[in-house]
């Protein structure tokens, strides 16, 4: 499989807290913002995004690492195959808008593939 970039998550109680956390300590860049979810630039494709606790889509854990693709789908067929845990299924979010599905490994480790649908995104993912 081929990614394009990648994106750890992690997530927050105090939403407003790990915004100015990021921001003013660490001082990086916002390269988008989904309202619930915030996307900081680290590198070149290199990106670390904040969600508010109160919007996991079912993470017990409180990190995530994104994988970005250009097909989803194709993605989804080969990891289907794998030995990987409580995998989903592909899901749409038209408010980002993406389509993804989220799997475990056997130690419980939460991974996301994900595709970007917008022209402008996929020039950051």
């Amino acid at each position: 499989m081929e990614y394009t970039s990648l994106v750890t998550f992690i997530y927050y109680q105090d939403f407003e807290y790990g915004t100015k956390f990021i921001e003013e300590i660490l001082e990086l860049s916002l390269v988008m913002d989904q309202g619930f979810a915030k996307v900081y630039q680290v590198s070149n494709k290199g990106l670390l995004g904040i969600v508010s606790k109160e919007n996991r889509i079912g993470i017990k854990e409180d990190t995530l690492i994104s994988l970005s693709t250009k097909n989803v789908e194709e993605a989804y067929k080969k990891i289907k195959n794998k030995e990987v845990f409580d995998l989903s299924d592909i899901k749409q979010f038209p408010q980002i808008p993406l389509q993804s599905f989220f799997f475990e490994d056997k130690e419980g480790h939460h991974f996301e593939i994900q595709q970007f649908l917008n022209e402008k995104d996929l020039l950051i993912f």
